[in-house]
């Protein structure tokens, strides 16, 4: 099997979380940056994860990850001053340039192992891929006096989440671009999108939640209830 390679980006600033660090906030047990680790480096086929986080914190995650006995797969790379310089950062720490890179927040913490499976079979299949699940809200559009302008057509509209899954060549490649070009983007799939490439839509489920609110933290203790 290909080497499949793990970026998981930790570098934000918590803003909505109330000056609670929502990484090391506790959801089952477990801080949410530590399950969302734990996700990947309990999967055989998994063979490095890179871990990017402030470099001025960088030894307390370092030793967290240690004390729950993760460290094996895991190197740390340093945040920038965006989530693309932070993922390029990443991206550049790798011990490799082959295979399959998962692209992952460190915020989204119970991401299944099937929607990690569906995203290395698509980046394999089609060299770029997205987790997302289907909208289910009706959708509007509106003017700049807050005037309804159109309703989206529901049924061709998702929500974006992570994983997101790249040959590695392919991820290397846009990202040097990007960088070279300062693109301004919000995830790793528009670094594809600005280039002119096709990404695959792997379908997920609304359970695959980004920690930003406290009420985010008591959903994903909820939905692990759930699932065990």
């Amino acid at each position: 099997m290909e080497s499949i390679r793990v970026i998981i980006p930790a570098g934000g600033s918590s803003q909505r979380m109330e000056g609670t660090n929502k990484l090391l906030a506790m959801i089952g047990g477990l801080p949410v940056i530590v399950r969302t680790v734990k996700a990947f480096t309990e999967l055989n086929y998994i063979s490095e994860i890179i871990l990017v986080v402030p470099e001025d914190e960088s030894e307390k995650y370092k030793h967290l990850i240690n004390s729950y006995g993760l460290g094996d797969k895991v190197r740390i790379a340093f945040s920038g001053g965006t989530r693309r310089i932070s993922v390029y950062n990443g991206l550049m720490a790798m011990s490799g340039d082959d295979g399959i890179v998962l692209i992952h927040d460190g915020a989204r913490p119970v991401v299944s192992r099937k929607i990690i499976d569906d995203c290395i079979e698509a980046a394999l299949r089609y060299g770029s891929c997205v987790a997302a699940s289907k909208c289910t809200d009706t959708l509007k559009t509106a003017d700049n006096i807050m005037f309804v302008e159109r309703t989206l057509d529901r049924d061709r509209i998702y929500n974006t989440q992570t994983p997101q899954a790249f040959k590695a060549e392919f991820i290397l490649e846009l990202h040097q671009k990007a960088k070279e070009d300062d693109l301004d983007v919000t995830d790793d799939s528009m670094i594809a999108e600005y280039y002119g490439h096709n990404v695959k839509i792997v379908e997920s489920d609304p359970s695959n939640i980004k920690i930003t609110t406290k009420k985010d933290l008591a959903m994903a203790e909820a939905l692990l209830d759930y699932c065990e």
